[in-house]
């Protein structure tokens, strides 16, 4: 057994995300027994099976003549094993921008701390991961402009937490437009993470994936979407439009959507319609734009009944202020001046 699993199995503690993360990497490369897994890991017999546990309750795990077998998520589709009656609880974000000069990562780090606490495994991200670079929008903003750079600079600074997996979809509206010449960049992002030792950045789709939470009666979809479009009069009209735009039989129970940066919460048709704000300031162009910006995450959990579908559904807000409540000025306005930020002659401190 290396040093590195002996140190994760002492005698009052199994650091079992460690350990699933672990068999869930090896897993990945080919089908193993039980026995083989409990060897690569060094574990006992009861410890192995917690491992199996885990993993089939957070992905695709098929057990067929003794071999383990983690089935890869289907591009835009995502299957969760859930217990009909019992709470399916996740974290919401959407619209982080990173690699924007407008980024709000210590409120998006904060976020993912309250998810920790909160004991989420599972954070949803409806797209806009990192600012992509489309020079009419964003050249004013953008810290680094190459795909490979935002790469490296989400793998970097996204919140990473013991134990907790971020799903994420892209947008065509900002790294979504790498994809117009030929680079996928969602799923460059979770392989280059994955070699640098970080595979809780799991890609699920571009535009929009579907979450499918299964119990032994049935099943209940999430849709998590980057839409399209400026913001509406009302930050309910553009759900209720896609909602009305389903075919039949399409409706998700659960309607998921980033990029208008604004929160609410409607029930229509049957699907509970859930808009995220994000993690940005408001940018130049969005100024000009008269594009409201709001900041924050969401706590989320609903319960299914015996046949799947969604019986009781809550939605809690984590909400931060905006820019200004923080500081009085915005960096365009300072300067530093032998060391110290200067504001209009004055000294300041940043909050």
């Amino acid at each position: 057994m290396s040093k590195k699993l002996s140190g994760l199995l002492s005698k009052h503690k199994t650091d079992y995300p460690a350990l699933v993360s672990r068999a869930k990497e090896m897993l990945a490369q080919h089908a193993m027994t039980e026995a083989n897994l409990r060897e690569a890991l060094g574990l006992n017999s009861l410890q192995v099976k917690e491992v199996v546990n885990l993993l089939s309750a957070k992905t695709d795990l098929t057990i067929s003549a003794g071999l383990l077998t983690l089935v890869p998520p289907v591009f835009g589709k995502l299957s969760l094993r859930a217990l009909g009656g019992e709470w399916n609880r996740f974290g919401l974000v959407a619209d982080t921008h990173l690699a924007c000069r407008e980024e709000r990562l210590a409120e998006l780090h904060l976020s993912y701390d309250l998810f920790l606490r909160e004991g989420i495994t599972q954070v949803f991200h409806a797209g806009n991961l990192v600012d992509g670079f489309v020079p009419k929008i964003n050249a004013d903003s953008v810290k680094v402009c190459t795909p490979d750079g935002q790469a490296a600079y989400a793998i970097e600074n996204y919140p990473a937490r013991a134990g907790i997996t971020t799903y994420f979809i892209t947008g065509d509206d900002h790294e979504g437009w790498w994809i117009k010449n030929g680079i996928n960049w969602g799923r460059d992002l979770e392989r280059e993470a994955n070699v640098q030792g970080r595979t809780d950045l799991v890609y699920i789709g571009h535009v929009e994936a579907d979450v499918e939470f299964k119990t032994p009666g049935g099943s209940a979809i999430m849709k998590v979407q980057h839409p399209g479009g400026g913001s509406s009069y009302a930050r309910s009209y553009t759900g209720q439009k896609q909602v009305e735009a389903f075919e039949g039989g399409e409706k998700p129970a659960i309607l998921i959507q980033g990029h208008y940066h604004v929160s609410n919460y409607m029930q229509d048709r049957g699907v509970h319609v859930v808009s995220m704000p994000g993690f940005e300031d408001q940018t130049i162009f969005a100024r000009k734009k008269r594009l409201r910006m709001e900041v924050g995450s969401a706590l989320c959990e609903f319960t299914q009944d015996e046949k799947g579908a969604v019986a009781r559904f809550r939605l809690e807000w984590q909400r931060y202020f905006t820019r200004s409540y923080y500081r009085p000025f915005i960096d365009s306005d300072a300067r530093c001046l032998k060391g110290h930020l200067v504001v209009n002659g004055n000294k300041v401190s940043r909050r």
